[in-house]
């Protein structure tokens, strides 16, 4: 098993025990400075709990983690696993039913101002208090006062405050103040009137805020860009990687009806942690914007796709001079390494999108300036000399010259490619013109006006390949969703254009074309294979990856996987175990060749 995939439950890989104490009569190894719930999960053997989680300090405020516990002080007294260290020989009772009692008491007492709201809740189905209070609760409530009434408000512009479901587990508040380092949140009130709130004039407007739905183990914070959308259990997820920025934020694609509805962080210590931005939550937009090129065209009228591709593939047999490729940092490694096979020996240039904001965590999470997904992977198989200006002056020179018998425009980035206005003016010296493209905006305009066909581009959450990080980590993204209109993939119609120029004699699966792809530049690519990539992905060689936290300790790890998950799931082992737990099994892909959504 390799160090990736070894580490288990709350575990690190190569974990090698100090010693060994015993929970239920099981005996646990452990480190010294392991809390008795740290090394329980790390064993696999589940405590309850809401306010402790691995990427935070331990407030020990929820109680529903109480134990008992042999050689603590005062003897006999109960104990919170989430903040009691563990020592050798200590004799751990969890489930007895002394314990039991003890989070009967704590269920009731957390569930007396709790509204019984469940049937409108949006956590309903990843809720831990929903979760504990079948395992741990009463069947009906003696509290017969009146409950404790908390507001309800947007506490910024992705996140809404549902007071009444609040347990002050603090979760939220330590985010903002250890993590994102904005400190936003803090407790209002005291007792049980007390609840979660910003400072006055202040929002909950940082980078990251949308972590806090994800970190809350009731449904006092919700996703306003998910909020009422549909049930979770409903949801479908996909695992794959954020195409927002160079990062490579590994999620979960949510999707209901052949639509993505929510897109919530996959954990990946090596890459984002447990953590991701809120503009990465919203790039499923970017699928439904106005903008898209939503059907194919030939000659500027809309026509099926299937009668598009069949004229692009005539244009390709019947091409005479040379051929010019354009394309961009959001082209996957299978499209630019079957695109560059197209090309062949003429131009290539590859133009990014324009840095952005970045941002730091205070525990290592970094949002890239890069803006595009794939940057690292186009220098890898396109080489510097295609990238930015040097790229497009030797696509404009080619151009110029008036011998390009065809020009191919793959341009998958969001709003447009920025081609520079010499290159597009120049594109139209070529003798025919076929254009991939997701939007149609004043930056591309010009590169579809006038070109022979033009075919509508995947976005990223339709896409079945592979990105490389600015880390130079080789990562999965997998198609959650159809492309519309009877619409092929990027890559499909790539190597439909190859095979008709007689480059290939036939068409591959994405994980075929990366095996071609990994023989034919070792150096960048070798010894990697789908398998090997997994769900974590893998670094690539030479890359200069170190794991993000560097000069801080991790909390639990120091791989890639702690197993502790990352998004808005009910973590106990009580939860249903079928195909509608999220995230899911995937479901036939009408993209996949027969295969199954999320297969390696």
């Amino acid at each position: 098993m390799t160090a990736d995939a070894a580490a288990g439950p709350g575990g690190e890989p190569g974990f090698t025990p100090d010693f060994t104490f015993s929970i239920d009569g099981v005996t646990v190894p452990a480190k010294k400075g392991d809390t008795i719930l740290k090394a329980g999960l790390r064993a696999g053997k589940f405590i309850p709990h809401y306010c402790w989680h691995p990427g935070l300090s331990i407030a020990g405020n929820c109680r529903i983690c109480l134990v008992h516990a042999t050689k603590t002080m005062p003897p006999g007294k109960p104990v919170i696993a989430c903040a009691t260290e563990v020592v050798e020989g200590m004799e751990v009772e969890s489930d007895g039913p002394r314990t039991k009692e003890l989070r009967e008491g704590v269920m009731e007492f957390l569930l007396i101002n709790h509204p019984l709201d469940c049937p409108v809740c949006d956590q309903a189905g990843e809720c831990d208090l929903q979760q504990y209070s079948f395992d741990h609760g009463r069947e009906t409530s003696r509290f017969e006062e009146e409950k404790t009434q908390r507001p309800r408000k947007d506490l910024g512009p992705l996140i809404r405050f549902v007071g009444n479901r609040c347990i002050v587990c603090t979760r939220c508040v330590r985010f903002c103040e250890e993590v994102a380092g904005t400190g936003e949140l803090s407790v209002v009130n005291r007792g049980d009137a007390s609840w979660i709130d910003t400072f006055p004039g202040v929002e909950l407007d940082n980078p990251m805020s949308g972590c806090v739905a994800d970190i809350c183990p009731v449904g006092a914070l919700l996703d306003k860009d998910s909020m009422h959308s549909t049930r979770v259990w409903l949801l479908r997820g996909t695992k794959s990687v954020c195409a927002g920025c160079a990062t490579g934020c590994n999620v979960n694609v949510e999707t209901f009806d052949e639509k993505v509805k929510r897109i919530t962080p996959r954990e990946n210590q090596a890459v984002n942690r447990w953590w991701m931005c809120d503009a990465g939550r919203l790039t499923w937009r970017e699928a439904t914007a106005p903008a898209r090129v939503g059907a194919a065209r030939i000659a500027g009228q809309e026509v099926p796709f299937a009668r598009a591709l069949e004229r692009a593939l005539e244009l390709v047999r019947d091409a005479s001079g040379g051929v010019v490729g354009l394309t961009t940092g959001f082209a996957s490694n299978e499209e630019l390494f079957t695109f560059q096979g197209l090309v062949g020996r003429g131009a290539i240039a590859a133009a990014f999108a324009p840095d952005g904001a970045t941002f730091t965590s205070r525990d290592g999470f970094a949002i890239a300036a890069d803006k595009n997904p794939n940057r690292e992977g186009a220098r890898r198989i396109l080489g510097e000399g295609a990238l930015g200006a040097a790229g497009q002056d030797a696509a404009i020179a080619a151009l110029e010259e008036g011998k390009v018998g065809l020009a191919i425009v793959h341009d998958a980035a969001p709003g447009g490619a920025p081609w520079s206005p010499r290159l597009l003016a120049a594109l139209g010296k070529a003798k025919a013109r076929i254009v991939l493209a997701l939007h149609e905006t004043p930056a591309n305009a010009d590169a579809l006006r006038g070109a022979a066909v033009v075919l509508p581009a995947a976005h990223a959450t339709e896409k079945d390949g592979t990105f490389v990080n600015a880390m130079g980590r080789v990562q999965r993204v997998r198609p959650a969703v159809p492309p519309p209109a009877g619409a092929r993939s990027d890559l499909d119609v790539l190597e439909e254009l190859a095979r008709a120029a007689a480059l290939q004699p036939r068409v591959l699966s994405a994980a075929g074309v990366f095996r071609r792809l990994a023989q034919a530049l070792p150096a960048q690519f070798g010894g990697l294979d789908y398998n090997a990539l997994g769900e974590l992905g893998r670094p690539a060689p030479g890359a200069g990856e170190a794991l993000l936290g560097r000069g801080r300790p991790l909390p639990i790890v120091d791989g890639v996987r702690s197993g502790y998950e990352a998004g808005p799931v009910s973590r106990a082992p009580g939860r249903a175990d079928d195909e509608q737990v999220r995230p899911s099994v995937h479901h036939e892909s009408l993209v996949g060749y027969g295969t199954r959504r999320g297969d390696l």
